[in-house]
């Protein structure tokens, strides 16, 4: 092996700098080191775009433009001849030549000043004598960083293959952010100042280290960023010992030795970073809808989990209230032994003996599916070659140092790629099959790490090239390569992938993303994972995926589980709990699924299942903000206050998107303390109590914490979008919009919706984008009609628009009508048609609107203000929900779309089976009682009606109406006396139906 001492310190997490102090050279001593530098300046050439500078002793540099505020630098030694630019395909290969880009050159006989074309771009300042570089703000002359004598661009001799970049030591005020994060997802700051960073590909092979997100990349608070283009090993100084600089290192590999080339990005705000770096290497690919719901696997059941098992254990979770999106598979559905090892990709004929059957009952249920590919297997599947070229592997010799030496793909080789794309098609993808399969979850393509720098690979490269690009060619072969193209084999725009593996490089966010590994099930863990989520979106990785709860751990704690596989996951990009704790020898509290828990577990696991799902037209425009603009999903305090040093020691909370700031609880004990940061100029609503707390960039807001009760608090002025809830994406009903509104200041927010399954958002612009605006002294909001369009969209849509932070209610009115009368809840509001509700206890005022059409060219769907009249006295009637009663043979489901509150109760037609609602009758007398319901079947279903035990009606008639997702309202006028009073519905035979809600008042209303 040609692994050095400082190699393995590093896999260790001992850093460069700390090494120094054991005797060994820090970033300091190697730069001093260096026996080659720039000399003075000889010539140049200009073109335009680029300026090429020659110096005394054959030295050149090369600085280009890309559009106007990125500057790509490069440098190579006499002799050398510059990288192609597809030499590396971290920066999308098609922007070379797509950014354009002009680079206007000036010399003043000492110096040579370069500029790119906007008035707030960038300006370089390339001293002759000798050459150093100074990167400038264009519109008022301020240093970014650069060079002087003794900080500057460098070479190692001929036994060190070592490439350096270093600059002026870093300012007291300047701070260093760096993307990725280290192995494991972890990362123990999101202010890397001071410190040493390397990110790179693991050295262990096996298990032992796990899921780097490589990115070359760091943010300064000064409003630049530098991408290092290479995929040789890289560190990074962030002023350790005054030093700020970052090298490469090819580990005296035979061939090539890297080159100095990297980008230097101008803002100067981090967004505009962010959204720069993702231009120049790829947006982010945006995930189907359905992704961003719950996903939950069958790791914990490895000895049981087939075909049966998956539709048996589905079911249960929708009989039981839960949402669910995917099922992820783990090893079980394929054939062979349907374990780790000794199976390959290709459903197990005898534990899913129909697995197209199985994909018409989960499309019916809401469902996708994700199957998995372990690399350790590869040589078990279909047209396997090893073996170098014409094989898709590497010498035999090269790998032997790695586990399962006979199945490790060399990805850099295109046959590769094409063979195992050909298998995912053949065995599963290809819609022909009618099978099963939305995503690829490819396991393990970490471990190489033994493998010798000096090995060559397919594409003529060394190992110690090749290994950061590892990852990034495995997406190329599955994204662009097999994915996308609109071609027989492929699946085109028809649906978006969610494809990803345990580690990622820099640029593999436009094929597919990645996921953390195999973590442990400690608070410890959990902080350093909440660090790394923040970081890896700093990286161009938006959509962090963490194995809920961590995967070594068994059994956790119930508060653990609360705290992090509940709460804190459902409040993440991706929420997929997952863990290795086997149920035949643990019990099933081993397991993440919330049917397998204890009641508390399950009752916060629902709360926060109906959270994030009603939160969902939110969640999906961050999403899709993050596709569109590298803008984090869950952003580092940085990110919108890289100005504010309280934003750098507060990396233990985020922002959810423009308007919430999250902080998970990472302890079990209540009782404790957090400590928030609030910033100034906002008033911040406590998200579960509406209490207020005025921002402060001087102090903290102590937080006493509830075991499974995160930290949430919402700017004054948000305004946050929700959809009523629903157990899979699928059955969300778009024909009801609903927001709440906190009053304190004017805001607005954007809503992004499109089909949430195909490309066409991209291909054809096919999305809508709903503007909902807030003033705050008129206590107005307005509602356009949608910009944009796409398939499914509603035709009509009804707005429920709810306002916090009021002492006392207004009278509202719609679209200046007369003013709304008022009711007892919104959902008797949505069944008058229209109406407003005032919550004392919460201080909330609703406005639920009339159903409107919706027209697709802008301008003002509906206005909800004040009617200048008082707040009426409500209608008498109240209306109890599927969801406030109790259930006994009954499911609260969510499929068929226009039922009110959280779901409708589904009868299972067996006898007996009811539905019980207690409500509160003021006095007695005679009621109607009036039951919303469906039924979709072709006879009538008839229920016993009966209050307090006493049948009132033995045979209530619950006619067809023509379909499931028809709703209509059967009544019934009986006595009830006053106070306290049950009325259940129950089946007297095989007969049932759907009901979603029953409204009691008085016979003269009725």
């Amino acid at each position: 092996m040609q692994h050095s001492r400082r190699d393995f310190l590093k896999a260790a997490g001992i850093t460069v700098g700390a090494v120094a102090g054991a005797g060994l050279p820090g970033p300091a001593d190697a730069s001093a080191q260096a026996v080659e530098r720039l000399t003075d300046y000889s010539s140049h050439t200009a073109d335009g775009r680029s300026v090429t500078v020659t110096s005394t002793s054959g030295q050149q540099v090369r600085v280009t433009a890309y559009g106007g505020h990125i500057v790509r630098v490069r440098a190579i030694r006499s002799g050398e001849a510059f990288f192609p630019d597809d030499r590396y395909e971290m920066v999308d290969p098609a922007n070379h030549a797509g950014m354009g880009g002009t680079l206007a050159v000036r010399d003043d006989g000492s110096a040579l000043t370069m500029t790119t074309a906007p008035a707030d771009g960038i300006e370089l300042t390339l001293q002759k004598n000798p050459l150093r570089l100074a990167f400038l703000r264009r519109e008022d002359g301020a240093l970014l960083t650069g060079e002087d004598l003794t900080h500057s661009m460098s070479w190692g001799d001929a036994a060190e293959s070592i490439v350096r970049q270093s600059f002026v030591p870093p300012g007291a005020d300047e701070h260093f952010c760096k993307g990725g994060h280290g192995l494991y997802g972890r990362a123990p700051r999101v202010d890397r100042t001071g410190e040493t960073v390397s990110h790179n590909y693991p050295l262990r092979g096996g298990h032992g280290d796990q899921a780097p997100a490589i990115v070359p990349l760091y943010l300064s608070s000064h409003g630049y960023a530098i991408f290092f283009n290479t995929t040789f090993d890289t560190t990074f100084s962030f002023g350790d010992g005054g030093v700020h600089e970052f090298w490469a290192d090819g580990h005296e590999a035979p061939g090539v030795r890297p080159q100095l080339d990297y980008f230097v990005i101008k803002g100067p705000q981090f967004a505009r970073l962010l959204d720069r770096y993702t231009q120049l290497t790829g947006r982010p690919r945006l995930p189907q809808l359905g992704f961003f719901g719950l996903q939950l696997s069958d790791k914990n059941y490895p000895g049981v989990s087939d075909q049966a098992w998956w539709t048996e254990k589905i079911t249960a979770m929708r009989n039981a209230g839960f949402p669910l999106d995917v099922q992820v598979h783990d090893n079980r559905w394929r054939a062979g032994s349907g374990a780790w090892s000794g199976s390959w990709f290709e459903f197990s004929a005898e534990r899913w003996p129909d697995p197209a059957g199985f994909k018409r009952w989960a499309d019916e249920n809401g469902i996708l599916t994700t199957l998995d590919y372990n690399r350790n297997n590869s040589n078990e599947m279909a047209g396997w070659v090893g073996g170098p070229p014409p094989g898709f592997s590497f010498r035999a010799a090269d790998v032997a140092a790695v586990d399962n030496s006979d199945a490790v793909p060399d990805w850099s080789n295109p046959a590769t790629r094409a063979w195992v794309w050909n298998v995912f098609w053949t065995k599963a993808l290809n819609p022909a099959l009618g099978f099963p399969g939305d995503a690829l979850w490819i396991d393990e393509p970490d471990e190489m790490g033994p493998i010798p720098y000096g090995a060559l690979t397919a594409d003529g490269r060394r190992w110690s090239e090749l290994r950061n690009a590892y990852f990034l060619y495995l997406h190329k072969g599955v994204g662009q390569e097999g994915w996308d193209p609109a071609a027989p084999g492929h699946i085109g725009a028809a649906r978006r992938p969610w494809t990803f593996s345990r580690g990622g490089t820099a640029g593999q966010q436009r094929y597919g993303h990645l996921w953390t590994g195999d973590i442990e099930s400690t608070y410890g863990e959990m902080r350093d994972q909440i660090r790394g989520m923040l970081n890896a979106g700093l990286g161009g990785f938006p959509y962090a995926n963490i194995d809920g709860g961590g995967f070594h751990g068994g059994l956790i704690s119930g508060p653990l589980y609360r705290n992090w596989v509940a709460a804190w996951s459902s409040l993440s990009p991706i929420w997929r709990p997952h863990s290795e704790g086997d149920t035949a020898t643990l019990g099933p509290r081993a397991s993440r699924w919330p049917i397998d828990q204890d009641a508390a577990e399950r009752d916060e696991f629902l709360r926060y299942g109906k959270l994030r799902y009603t939160m969902l037209p939110y969640i999906y425009t961050i999403a899709h903000a993050a596709h569109a603009t590298g803008m984090p999903m869950a952003r580092a305090m940085v990110v919108d206050h890289q100005d504010n040093p309280m934003a750098y020691s507060h990396d233990l909370q985020y922002l959810w998107g423009p308007s919430i700031i999250v902080m998970p609880v990472t302890s079990d004990a209540d009782g404790t303390t957090q400590n928030v940061w609030l910033p100034a100029g906002h008033t911040w609503y406590d998200f579960w109590s509406d209490a207020r707390t005025a921002g402060s960039d001087t102090t903290e807001r102590s937080c006493v914490t509830r075991t499974g009760e995160i930290i949430m608090y919402v700017r004054a002025g948000a305004i946050l979008p929700r959809y009523k809830y629903a157990q899979s994406t699928r059955f969300l009903d778009r024909t009801h919009l609903e927001m709440d509104v906190y009053s304190g200041e004017d805001g607005s927010f954007d809503v992004y919706e499109d089909d949430g399954v195909t490309e066409q958002f991209a291909v054809s612009g096919a999305a809508a984008v709903t503007r909902l605006a807030f003033t705050h002294s008129a206590l107005r909001v307005v509602i356009a009609h949608p910009a944009g369009t796409y398939r499914g969209a509603p035709a009509e849509r009804r707005y429920v628009v709810r306002i916090h932070g009021l002492s006392s209610p207004v009278g509202m009115r719609v679209d200046g009508h007369p003013p709304l009368g008022a009711c007892t809840s919104e959902t008797a509001a949505v069944l008058q048609g229209s109406g407003q509700v005032w919550d004392a206890a919460r201080k909330l005022l609703s406005v639920v609107t009339p159903l409107i059409p919706v027209e697709t060219g802008g301008g003002t769907a509906v206005t909800v203000e004040p009617s200048g009249k008082p707040y009426p006295s409500p209608s008498a009637v109240t209306v109890h929900g599927a969801e406030d009663a109790a259930l006994s043979g009954v499911a609260l489901a969510t499929r068929h779309p226009g039922y009110t509150g959280s779901g409708y109760a589904d009868y299972s037609n067996a006898s007996g089976d009811f539905v019980e609602w207690s409500v509160t009758v003021p006095a007695a007398g005679s009621y109607t009682l009036a039951f919303r319901y469906a039924n979709g079947g072709t006879s009538d279903r008839p229920l016993t009606i009966a209050v307090n035990g006493a049948v009132v009606d033995a045979g209530k008639s619950f006619p067809v109406t023509g379909a499931w997702q028809n709703w209509q309202t059967t009544s019934l006028t009986t006595h009830l006396p006053g106070g306290a009073v049950r009325i259940r519905a129950a089946a007297s035979g095989s007969s049932g139906g759907n009901i979603d809600c029953l409204s009691v008042g008085p016979a003269s209303l009725g």
